[in-house]
């Protein structure tokens, strides 16, 4: 696949690659947000599985290869995006039960796109920006190496 296919010639950049990462997210969950409108009960559960775990390992991925090189940088910064981390967390929790539960609202998964725009923002500007001059190369390739390899585990599987 041309995800392999990579020269050194044209390297993408942290930025770019985890903006697209945000924006895989937010696509899925304008999909679950579909499923959910056409009361699709078998969408909307696979759905929520595969976009919790996405989630989960995006932040994940900023956790442990980023947010260590901002806390240097900017503890400020970086602890602004750990609360954020945390609220999120804590969201996922709450819709992931009200979707077991049937109980889920659309208002509140709109909610939860609005609120991880608005985060992505702040990551644009506090994280990856800043991580483009902090991150050493390799820093740089393991949190590439990373965040890839969990957007390549979801392409559809036929």
């Amino acid at each position: 696949s041309l995800m392999h296919a990579q020269t050194p010639a044209a390297p993408i950049s942290i930025r770019d690659r985890f903006l697209a990462d945000h924006h895989r997210l937010e696509v899925l969950l304008a999909e679950l947000l579909a499923a959910i409108d056409a009361t699709d009960r078998e969408a909307t559960a696979r759905l929520w599985i595969e976009f919790d775990a996405a989630l989960l390992g995006h932040l994940e991925v900023e956790e442990t290869h980023m947010i260590p090189v901002l806390l240097r940088a900017s503890e400020r910064d970086a602890r602004v995006l750990i609360q954020e981390h945390r609220h999120i967390r804590r969201r996922l929790t709450e819709l992931g039960d009200a979707i077991r539960s049937n109980l889920v609202r659309l208002e509140a998964v709109r909610d939860f796109l609005d609120e991880l725009r608005a985060h992505t923002q702040s990551e644009d500007r506090l994280l990856y920006k800043e991580a483009a001059t902090q991150l050493d190369e390799t820093q740089r390739t393991s949190a590439l190496d990373a965040i890839s390899a969990d957007g390549l585990s979801d392409n559809p599987k036929g």
